[in-house]
């Protein structure tokens, strides 16, 4: 009862204020941002950088902006969680299903383990990254921003817009935007160093930074640099942790067709780490250290790959990244006139990120052995009874922990953006700025320890040579110099290959991606007149930009496997492209390019009458032509409505677009490993996914609903409530290989084609290709409180803030198939009905107290689960984390501090994801992984 009783007294008992923010405008509703000392409401300079509201270019008023916006203090956000950034902002409520490292994942493409951040689980690639109202430079293939790569010491503030901007800043702002707010200002020094653990002794982290600022030719000038190193050790293994090491996951009820159970220690059924023999006169025996036969226990269930207990080989994945960041940033400008400032920025950001892919595995009816009859390596007595049946093969399934360490893969990144401009303020309110930035990311990822698949199959069929008495590859005789320096490989027995079969079979996949980014913008914002209300604001510009991604792969990954004289070569592979185990990734060489002008007006209507204290409207417009699929306009239309002071409605309705990324309109085929589950029984598969080039934007239509209270009986004390609704036609997405499958036993026809089967009708391969589907519909409510007390509590300065949200509808339509509300589903995806994180801060002298509660609803593992495909248990549990921060200043300038993320070392709910060889018992987007993790440091300012 201890989590629940500190979460309610966080958000409502206390009843104090929201954080307060340097130099802020009071407006818990978190609209107002930051005010300029420096501004004047009559005359701008240029260099003052006048305040615009995110969201807006023409609002310069947080009261009168009608798109809610969270304002996020980086001070607030450190105490909370004082490594990186990204993983401060995925704590709140409306980041859900964001990519980080410590919920790091491996696709097929590598490592994903950046911060990548995820408005309402509606898809990364929907959610628009700003830095100071500009695009960020891309740091992936598909032009995402990975957030850890921003100057962290320098950020000032993160605005969240929670809902559609695409008239103010172009594509893929559909389910918002976050902009980062720099304070290029700075000036003296400031340093941070500090270093966490957690209390299993592992997922260290280490982070050190400097920020140094300082103004020349009488203020004229100012210029400011900073650096961040930080590095985090990942968590090795699944089974690292209490909850992990149970082996617990789901599997096909034997007594139940199509139902789903989940039980505790979870092996492979169709393979062991010597060899499980699954056919013949001497199917499940498993061969023993030596190659002899040795009984094999089939546990106490099995279900496809998977069985209970037993003999069966039990592999557990990576739980989270290795990361290792460095970034430089540096940002000068100078007033040239008291009108005219001209300004260069620049960054330089260093990522390597380390994840273990997977053990190499075999599973017998997929990509497991056929040993002939005849193989030099088999024991004798084996060899016997296959002459005796005259059994010409028999089918064999082995997971390869002799192998050595299992694939593991390193992404290398290097990010550069580079941006020159100008500002221009003029009488009126008339401010004009121009820019041009190029950015350029660089990204390795290379698979070690990766099996070349032609190779395997080429080793594993070993055979004497009739004129020396050798052993050698069968091919070798057959077909001789087509697989040149092919190396026998004994698989009878843990330990039976030999370190030369190993190197032979083994080997490092690699491809680099070069993307670039070019942007041209220009605008302008004014107040060239006033209605009785007050000043009316406009703003118009416009921009050109060109994207372009050369993506080039290593020859193995290109090649066909023809298996030109193997025998044994599995069909799910035969003339299908891809010649690793994992991590096949074909060249993709394409771009595109578009302009596009918009025009932005904000008019306020009345002030101070009966039942209209204030009312504004807002109207924008933006009209894009890309070069790939045409022209498109977006628009958005907004009030703000105060009948009385204290209580003030908002809305908006607006129609947003995305283009589809390079990769989604160019990319060869991508092809892994993985599996799936059909009627109750888990299927491996070769995945494969694939671009479109005819793919159009997508076209989303948003509307937005709130009220905003701040009462006078309650200073202090303010109440947000919005409504919100997206509906996205024509997503552009690639199905999951599950989804597909669910899909197309669901009825959704069209998919079916995609899935191809062998002869005895067991799946083999499902394609991905990305597509225009039908419709992605999200809806729900955000509820943000704060409050602050005028007086002392305590004997000091205490606020409180509360932000919740609450999911209505997450429902996707596919093409001649049934509509899916995903809405509470929290196993196979990240969609809590309600989530909340609530805080209370406390200042008295030098003490600081920060208690923050952070609540994830109770929710089903997977809403298609219905008869008669149930689920045993289909209830996931909530969870709530506690979070404590303690700081002390010794002296001037020194803050010292403590933070304990997860304090009562919380485990997350089950909630199983990834398949047999990659699995992770719980949800690694949505909950935390670590447990109680402490981080200690200090805070240095001169």
């Amino acid at each position: 009862m201890i989590r629940p009783i500190l979460f309610a007294s966080a958000c409502s008992a206390a009843l104090m204020a929201v954080p307060a923010y340097a130099q802020s405008a009071a407006n818990a509703s978190g609209e107002t941002l930051p005010q300029d000392p420096q501004g004047d409401a009559g005359a701008v300079s240029a260099g003052s950088a006048d305040i615009v509201v995110t969201g807006s270019r023409a609002i310069r008023d947080g009261s009168q902006a009608p798109t809610p916006v969270t304002v996020m203090a980086a001070e607030d956000l450190a105490k909370g969680q004082p490594g990186l950034i990204g993983e401060a902002l995925n704590q709140l409520p409306s980041f859900r299903g964001s990519t980080r490292p410590a919920g790091a994942f491996t696709g097929a493409v590598g490592p994903q383990s950046g911060s990548y951040l995820n408005l309402r689980n509606l898809g990364v690639q929907r959610t628009l990254v700003l830095i100071d109202g500009r695009r960020a430079a891309p740091s992936s293939r598909d032009g995402s921003t990975d957030i850890n790569l921003f100057p962290q010491e320098l950020v000032k503030r993160v605005d969240i817009v929670t809902g559609g901007a695409s008239a103010a800043y172009g594509s893929d702002a559909v389910a918002g935007v976050v902009n980062f707010v720099l304070d290029t200002r700075f000036t003296g020094i400031k340093a941070t160093a500090q270093a966490g653990i957690s209390d299993k002794g592992d997922a260290p982290t280490y982070k050190a930074s400097i920020t140094a600022g300082q103004s020349f030719a009488e203020g004229r000038g100012r210029i400011v640099a900073s650096a961040t190193y930080f590095e985090m050790g990942g968590i090795q293994s699944v089974g690292d942790r209490d909850w992990g090491r149970r082996g617990t996951g789901f599997l096909g009820n034997p007594a139940v067709p199509g139902q789903l159970i989940f039980r505790n220690d979870l092996r492979s059924s169709t393979a062991s780490p010597g060899g499980l023999i699954l056919s013949g006169p001497l199917a499940f025996q498993q061969f023993a250290p030596g190659g002899t036969l040795v009984p094999y226990s089939r546990g106490s269930a099995q279900s496809g790959l998977i069985q209970v207990g037993g003999d069966g080989a039990q592999v557990f994945s990576n739980l989270s990244a290795d990361v290792t960041t460095r970034s430089y940033f540096g940002h000068a400008e100078f007033d040239v006139t008291p009108s005219l400032t001209l300004y260069a920025q620049g960054s330089l950001a260093l990522a390597r990120n380390h994840y273990n892919q997977a053990q190499q595995f075999n599973p017998g009816g997929f990509n497991g052995f056929t040993i002939f009859s005849g193989n030099a390596f088999l024991n004798p007595a084996v060899q016997q009874v296959l002459t005796d049946t005259n059994t010409p093969a028999f089918a064999m399934g082995r997971v390869n922990f002799d192998f050595g360490e299992p694939a593991n893969a390193t992404a290398r990144a290097r990010t550069l953006d580079l941006t020159a401009g100008f500002r221009f303020a003029g009488a009126g309110g008339l401010q004009i700025e121009g820019y041009f930035e190029h950015g350029r990311n660089r990204t390795n990822i290379r698979t070690y320890n990766n099996v070349a698949l032609e190779r395997l199959y080429a080793a594993a069929d070993a055979v004497r040579d009739p004129a020396t008495s050798q052993i050698v590859c069968r091919v070798a005789l057959t077909n001789p110099g087509l697989y040149p320096g092919c190396v026998p490989i004994n698989l009878f027995g843990a330990g039976a290959p030999s370190q030369a079969a190993i190197a032979y079979v083994e080997g490092a996949s690699s491809y680099t991606t070069n993307f670039t980014q070019d942007v041209a913008d220009l605008s302008l914002r004014a107040q060239p007149f006033s209605t009785w209300a007050g000043p009316v604001s406009i703003a118009a510009g416009g921009q050109y930009r060109r994207v372009a991604l050369n993506q080039v792969a290593d020859d193995i990954a290109q090649s066909i496997n023809d298996a030109t004289g193997i025998r044994g070569f599995p069909p799910a592979y035969q003339n299908q492209p891809g010649g690793w185990l994992l991590t096949n990734v074909f060249p993709v060489k394409g771009g595109y390019h578009l302009w596009e002008v918009f025009a932005e007006a904000a008019v306020p209507l009345a002030r101070d009458l009966p039942f209209l204290h204030a009312l504004d409207i807002n109207g924008a417009v933006r009209y894009t032509n890309y070069s790939t699929s045409g022209g498109v306009t977006t628009w958005k239309a907004g009030m703000v409505w105060e009948p009385a002071a204290g209580v003030r409605l908002r809305g908006t309705a607006s129609r947003d677009i995305r283009a589809p990324n390079v990769p989604e309109l160019f990319a060869g085929i991508v092809q892994n490993t993985g599996s799936v589950i059909e009627n109750g029984i888990t299927v491996p598969i070769v995945q494969a996914a694939r671009g479109n080039p005819s793919l159009q934007p997508e076209k989303a239509d948003t509307y937005t609903a709130g009220i905003v209270l701040s009462p006078a009986f309650a200073p202090g004390l303010t109440l947000s409530v919005d409504y919100y609704s997206i509906d996205i036609a024509g997503i552009i997405s690639s199905l999951t290989p599950q989804l597909t499958l669910n899909q197309c036993l669901a009825g959704a026809t069209s998919l079916c084609a995609n899935i191809t089967r062998n002869t005895a009708g067991q799946i083999t391969r499902i394609e991905s290709p990305t597509l225009n589907l039908n419709r992605l519909a999200t809806s729900g409510l955000d509820i943000e409180l704060g409050y602050r007390p005028r007086g002392q509590v305590l004997g000091g300065a205490a606020s409180v803030r509360f932000i919740a949200s609450y999911l209505d509808k997450q429902r996707q339509d596919i093409s001649n198939g049934p509509s899916i509300d995903r809405a509470g589903e929290v196993g196979l995806s990240a969609n809590p009905r309600w989530s909340a994180t609530g805080s209370l801060d406390w200042k008295s002298g030098p003490v600081e107290l920060f208690v923050q509660e952070r609540f994830i609803g109770a929710g089903t593992y997977d809403v298609t689960r219905v008869e008669p495909r149930t689920i045993e248990n289909n209830r996931v549990k909530s969870v709530f984390y506690t979070d404590l921060t303690a700081a002390v200043r010794l002296k001037e300038g020194y803050r010292f501090f403590l933070t304990v993320n997860n304090l009562f070392d919380r485990a997350p709910p089950l909630a199983p994801n990834g398949t047999l060889f990659t699995f992770i018992p719980t949800n690694p987007l949505l909950y935390d992984v670590t447990g109680r993790q402490f981080t200690a440091g200090v805070n240095i300012k001169f």
